[in-house]
């Protein structure tokens, strides 16, 4: 199944993009994600907890679990688990829901903070691994930053959009929360796997349109950048380090396969 494979290749090229790396002599770009990363996880951690704790108090005030009748209410059969419990379920969940919202905040606003770097870095690998020659241009340089921007943000909004509708479905039918958390994790792994695409697009002159339908054709290499992408977020240091930059060099990399594919060319990286 072409989903399945696309997946697996993308994982496999982006534990590739750890030679890619030293061998290309790139590895300085490691240290740029590191400080803004650690500033927006703290900031974003701490107030979207606290904001949960706050509100979780708020909403107990009006929610009085006691007043559900025992039999004929759509909530009875959670009465015995409600009462007295309240105010730790809400903040439970809450936490969760925000746990999710700053995640996807962080990693936004690290695209956009970075966009510079990423751009370059995906541009200098296509160089390495081409032999293709992408004269310095400030104005396409800004060009690819402002659109790197603007796709983020795009993917942002929607993914917010799709945490909200998931939230209220969990605020009316709780067991759903064991088939929306998933859901939302894929999607999210879907969007920021776009987000870092996206860079080798505007480098081949893809205009938005194009590169959208692009990415949803190839939408298991995008899951699985994002999926690497993400799984390195969690890991201490090492991923802060390494994550973001495996992630655009194994996208370079895919881009690079899937777009010769489509040519009827064999991509070769070069030694």
């Amino acid at each position: 199944m072409k989903f399945f494979s696309d997946f697996f290749k993308a994982i496999g090229n982006c534990f590739k993009a750890f030679s890619i790396l030293f061998e290309k002599g790139l590895w300085y770009y490691i240290f740029y994600p590191l400080i803004i990363w650690i500033a927006l996880w703290i900031a974003s951690i701490y107030g979207f907890m606290s904001l949960a704790s706050y509100i979780s108090k708020w909403l107990s005030g009006y929610v009085n679990a006691e007043s559900i009748p025992q039999t004929g209410h759509w909530l009875s059969f959670a009465r015995p688990l409600l009462v007295g419990k309240i105010s730790f379920i809400i903040t439970i969940l809450l936490r969760v829901i925000f746990w999710l919202i700053s995640g996807t905040f962080i990693k936004y606003a690290l695209l956009i903070a970075l966009s510079p770097v990423f751009a370059l870095l995906s541009e200098k690998a296509d160089e390495k691994l081409t032999g293709a020659n992408f004269p310095f241009n400030l104005k396409q340089l800004l060009k690819d930053i402002f659109r790197g921007i603007a796709i983020s943000l795009r993917n942002m909004f929607l993914e917010y959009f799709f945490i909200f509708s998931c939230f209220l479905i969990n605020l009316f039918f709780p067991p759903s929360f064991f088939i929306t958390t998933p859901f939302l994790f894929i999607l999210g792994w879907y969007y920021i796997g776009f987000a870092l695409l996206d860079y080798n697009c505007e480098r081949y002159k893809f205009g938005v349109l194009k590169s959208i339908k692009f990415i949803k054709q190839n939408w298991g290499t995008a899951i699985g950048i994002g999926f690497v992408y993400s799984i390195f977020m969690y890991i201490p240091l090492l991923g802060l380090l390494f994550g973001p930059l495996i992630a655009i060099i194994g996208g370079t990399l895919c881009f690079l396969q899937v777009n010769k594919f489509s040519q009827n060319k064999t991509f070769t990286p070069q030694s």
